[in-house]
This record gives C-alpha cells, sequence and structure tokens, in this order.
C-alpha cells in the first residue's frame, strides 16, 4: 500500500460521496478546524478518491511563498514546515528554468513578469490591501477592468490557464492527453477550495466532474498536473501527502511517490 492510500485508511476519514453527486449536502465535508474543511470525492471514472480542502480566507487568509536567491525550492511538506502552513499545494507551473512563473504574478514588491499573458484566463488574489475588498478571489481575465480596479487592491496575484470560468463554464475542449492534476477553486460563498486529484483524466473530464460534485464551484484554475502535482495538508489531526504521478507523453506510470521541489506555492496558515 502506498504512503498516501495508507495514510488516508489509517484516518478513515470520510465515505466516498454518494452515488449522486449533484446532492447538495453538507454531509459530504469534515470539519477539521473551525474555516477548513476536508471533502473526498470519487475521482473521475470512479477509480480512487480526489481531495478537496474547503477554507474560509477570512478567518484563514492565504499566503504566496517564493524561492530566491536567499531561498531554495522546497516540497510542498518541507513549505509548510519552513513557513508554518497547514495546507500547500502549488502556485502553477513554472518555465524550463526551474524557477520562473509562466503567467503574471505578484508577490507583494515582487512582479514577474510585468504583464499578464493572454492566454492565461484565471487570476486568484488575496492578501487584500483595501478594508473593502475580498480576503479571496478567483477572476476571469477577460473582465474588462481587472488590472486597474483589481489588482491594486492586493498584494497578491497569482494567474493561470483557466479551467472553469465563472459561473461554472468547462473552458477546455475534449483532448487525449490526461495527467493527475492539481487546481484551485472558488465557491458560490467566496471560499477557497485546494483540490487534488491523484487520478488521471482529461481536463475535460475532470472539469464536468467537478461541476457535478456538492461543492458549489463557480470557477477553477489548473496550478500544475502529472509528476509536479503536489497536495499536503497536515491539519486538526489529518495529515495528507498528495503525489502527482501520470502525465500523458512525460511520465504514462502511475508509480512515482515523490514530492517534487517547487518554486512557488500557495499555502495556509497554521491554526
Amino acid at each position: 500500500m502506498s504512503h498516501f492510500n495508507a495514510v488516508l485508511t489509517a484516518l478513515a476519514l470520510l465515505p466516498l460521496a454518494a452515488a449522486s453527486v449533484n446532492a447538495q449536502s453538507e454531509s459530504t465535508w469534515r470539519k477539521l478546524v473551525p474555516g477548513i474543511d476536508l471533502g473526498l470525492f470519487p475521482a473521475p471514472g470512479s477509480q480512487g478518491q480526489m481531495q478537496i480542502v474547503r477554507v474560509d480566507a477570512r478567518s484563514h487568509p492565504l499566503s504566496l511563498c517564493s524561492s530566491s536567491a536567499s531561498q531554495p525550492m522546497l516540497t510542498v511538506e518541507e513549505w509548510a514546515a519552513k513557513q508554518k502552513l497547514c495546507l500547500v499545494i502549488n502556485a502553477g507551473m513554472y518555465d524550463k528554468d526551474g524557477s520562473t512563473h509562466c503567467g503574471y504574478l505578484k508577490n507583494h514588491d515582487v512582479i514577474l513578469p510585468a504583464a499578464f499573458r493572454s492566454d492565461y484566463s484565471s487570476i486568484c488574489v488575496f492578501s487584500p490591501l483595501t478594508k473593502e475588498a475580498a480576503p479571496f478571489r478567483l477572476l476571469d481575465t477577460d473582465n474588462a477592468g481587472i488590472e486597474k480596479n483589481i489588482l491594486s487592491q492586493y498584494a497578491v496575484a497569482v494567474q493561470n490557464l483557466r479551467l472553469i470560468k465563472h459561473p461554472g463554464e468547462n473552458r477546455w475542449k475534449q483532448q487525449p492527453k490526461m495527467w493527475s492534476e492539481a487546481a484551485l477553486g472558488e465557491d458560490k460563498d467566496g471560499n477557497a477550495l485546494f483540490i487534488f486529484c491523484r487520478t488521471p483524466s482529461t481536463m475535460h473530464d475532470f472539469n464536468e466532474h467537478l461541476l457535478k460534485l456538492p461543492i458549489n464551484l463557480v470557477s477553477a484554475q489548473h496550478l500544475d498536473g502529472g509528476p509536479p502535482a503536489s497536495f499536503y495538508l497536515s491539519c486538526g489531526g489529518v495529515v495528507i501527502r498528495g503525489t502527482g504521478s501520470y502525465e500523458s507523453g512525460f511520465n504514462e506510470s502511475t508509480s512515482s511517490q515523490k514530492f517534487w521541489l517547487l518554486p512557488h506555492v500557495i499555502g495556509v496558515q497554521a491554526p
């Protein structure tokens, strides 16, 4: 038994969601601490489980951690230990140099690159600079005025490929490629959803599956896929180490159990 499945089995966390995943029920969530809930759901195709953590960013603010000349890349588990985080996931894909984020990235005073990518249509923002701004938002970059009216209100912004456009539109056409997936979503109440699925699927099928789950999803963005996809949770007595594996044309195996070193991660401070 893999370490991933062993952790879940030992904790006896939750039953799989009912066959009718359209049923809207809070019974599919387990409260870890106030404001952080864990849901275990069938993976696309019902082969295995996927993990979703719902975070109320009003009580548990998100943070972006980045490597630098003085801070080497770390695994999600190492980032959690170093920054005292209870939940960590990829912040997005990075370039061939192993460190540069592929989309627009703003981390307080550090902005790289200086402009949006036209083909990256989703941006998450948090660490608000004004009292009026919501603690977390997942926005579509094709909305007029987003750079001027929204980004100035936040210290952190992370642009990535869009999976689901608000208010629940699958934006991926069907394709043969599939992979393990780490994603970030927002629900109708403004909660952040940290989503991890080791079971490979196409992104079209993954999106369709998410939209049928009882999680009230309104938008989502792709963080990374295949072996780099990473997820670490240590909260309320629950520990889950989620390592990605399969990716068409790159790592066509489900045997990988190793966390990759990551230059940028999104995390939640430990309670």
